[in-house]
């Protein structure tokens, strides 16, 4: 279905110089320079089946050095809220074409711009190909009479001696611009945050500032995940000098029907964002194309209480790699995400649990929770293998409380840690040993398979053994809560395969 668009162009794209003010671009001399474009739109609220991607198109002449868009509309009540971003002369419009993505800002700015060797945060400078380019709409709220949305895009004509590379999707960046640093082969827990952002979407943090604080909280690793760009891999890629803390680049790809996050991205690597709620096909999809990057995919806070943060794809997650069971303080959110995971487990999925600040500023301290990832280097590649394994434990903090879990069978067949398998060709006894130093004094660990506490404990008692006895395949996993039931520490699960009886 189309919605209607009402266009009305308020003035001549190209007239005569423009002497109002000094133009930043390099030139031998003065060029005639277009007046700026006003459009403006009329929006009406997407129907069921409707995109929720709206495109304004305006042309772009050649020999463009800037351009630059500021927007407006009714924001009174909140009744309408409008993310925005750019196409280049590349794409066609579609909302299945990834061709000339320039950047995204969301809602966070009313302005933006891009030029040959610059960029608003959150937009990628380059080359500025002449042709139709096209703001793009996020319909993230629109009040049932519609809105009226205003532009005004002033375009400067000139010349740049070394405009900036722009990253065509759908390419692959060299393997010199992946991350890959080492501290040394060393098998050990690893402490990090996968989930965070900066001023290049709707974060206060610089790329600067979310090192530096994770270094003064004794990160070993952060992943930078900003809301449907790449615009802050470059960044990172000049200020990810020597570990820790190693600094991975991510994106948050944000759709009004759910969040999911892209860990460890090639640099300039952009994922596609658009798709309708309830799509599990592209849902799949965007997870195939993260997976063809050589990167990992999350659902994200799937009960967060923000419109369109609510999960409405695929209820198996059979395309992911891990899932967002705490985001923040702990809240019931999180206690549903926990069921939802652990229904997965039921189900006979492995899932990866992940615990992130989510942090937007400084009030939101990075750490808070921690994901613990065990691996034998501090690298992209050990780290993400770890996470895709399962061997992650969570924590409410950096330092702990930390939680001891391992598994092994009567026979001696060895240990086996979190992320682990247990094989029994036949059913038989598989002891746990569990310890925890919560710093809580009254906190309880609780060892849970199946959806069922199997027993409770004080956090402060010596490490417990306990036998179980196995007969059909499962899952077993660790949670340490204080006196208000609030999370302190959670393991993913040690699994046990049994083999069916003939």
């Amino acid at each position: 279905m189309t919605m209607p668009i009402r266009l009305i162009f308020l003035a001549a794209m190209f007239c005569c110089l423009n002497s109002s003010s000094a133009s930043p671009v390099s030139t031998a001399t003065a060029q005639p320079q277009p007046e700026p474009i006003e459009l403006k739109v009329h929006i009406k609220p997407p129907a069921a089946n409707d995109s929720r991607y709206f495109y304004v198109p305006f042309n772009v002449p050649n020999n463009a050095a800037r351009i630059d868009v500021t927007y407006q509309y009714d924001r009174a009540k909140e009744t309408n809220t409008l993310d925005i971003g750019l196409f280049d002369a590349r794409s066609s419009g579609r909302d299945t074409d990834p061709a000339g993505f320039r950047g995204w800002s969301g809602g966070r700015r009313a302005e933006f711009f891009i030029s040959q060797g610059e960029a608003t945060p959150g937009y990628m400078p380059g080359a500025l190909p002449a042709g139709t380019w096209r703001i793009i709409l996020g319909l993230y709220r629109v009040a049932p009479g519609g809105v009226d949305v205003t532009f005004k895009i002033t375009i400067e004509i000139g010349t740049s001696k070394s405009p900036a590379p722009v990253h065509q999707p759908g390419t692959r960046p060299s393997a010199s611009q992946k991350i890959g640093k080492s501290a040394g082969e060393i098998s050990r827990w690893w402490s990090g945050d996968m989930h965070m952002h900066t001023v290049h979407s709707d974060g206060n943090w610089t790329i600067a500032e979310l090192i530096s604080s994770a270094s003064a909280r004794g990160l070993d690793f952060i992943c930078i995940t900003d809301h449907n760009t790449a615009s802050h891999h470059r960044e990172i890629d000049h200020l990810n000098t020597a570990p820790p803390p190693l600094v991975m680049r991510g994106e948050e790809i944000t759709t009004y029907g759910g969040h999911t996050n892209a860990w460890g991205l090639p640099s300039g690597t952009w994922i596609d964002f658009r798709a309708h709620p309830g799509d599990s096909a592209r849902i799949k999809a965007i997870a195939a194309e993260t997976h063809r990057a050589g990167a990992l995919i999350s659902i994200n806070h799937p009960s967060a209480l923000c419109s369109g943060c609510n999960w409405s794809y695929e209820n198996s997650a059979a395309s992911f790699d891990g899932i967002e069971v705490w985001n923040g303080s702990w809240e019931e959110t999180d206690e549903q995400a926990l069921l939802m995971w652990d229904k997965l487990l039921q189900a006979g999925r492995r899932i990866t649990a992940i615990g992130s600040s989510d942090s937007h500023k400084e009030t939101n301290p990075i750490g808070q929770p921690t994901t613990h990832a065990f691996a034998n280097a501090l690298s992209q590649t050990a780290l993400l293998a770890a996470i895709k394994r399962g061997s992650v434990y969570l924590s409410s903090e950096p330092a702990g409380p930390t939680i001891t879990f391992t598994a092994q069978t009567t026979e001696g067949q060895g240990q086996h840690g979190i992320g682990m398998e247990v094989h029994l060709t036949t059913p038989g006894i598989v002891r746990f040993m569990i310890g925890s130093d919560a710093a809580s004094a009254d906190a309880t660990v609780s060892f849970i398979s199946n959806g069922k506490v199997l027993q409770k404990f004080p956090a402060s008692a010596a490490a417990q053994a306990i036998e179980i006895e196995c007969r059909e395949s499962g899952y077993f996993r660790v949670e340490v809560r204080d006196k208000t039931h609030s999370m302190l520490a959670l393991t993913n699960p040690i699994y046990v395969r049994v083999e069916k009886n003939n």
